[in-house]
């Protein structure tokens, strides 16, 4: 039952591919990951602690609605 996964093999051109993919991705990632972080930071001194703590339960129960709606249809 327990089956080995299969090693999967690519040149070293589709590794470097992926590889330079998964650099700038990664780039990407971090420089929205702090602008987010700014965002916020910025958000919470012109409203408050509070109101962007309510902030973000309303968007995500909103999100939950979303899904579970998405997910009925």
């Amino acid at each position: 039952m327990n089956r080995a996964t299969p090693v999967l093999r690519l040149t070293p051109q589709a590794a470097g591919s992926l590889q330079q993919q998964y650099d700038t991705i990664s780039k990407e990632l971090r420089a929205l990951t702090r602008r987010c972080k700014e965002f916020e930071r910025q958000l919470k001194a012109r409203i408050g602690s509070n109101a962007v703590r309510q902030l973000h339960k309303d968007t995500d129960n909103a999100l939950l609605l979303a899904d579970l709606v998405k997910e009925a249809a």
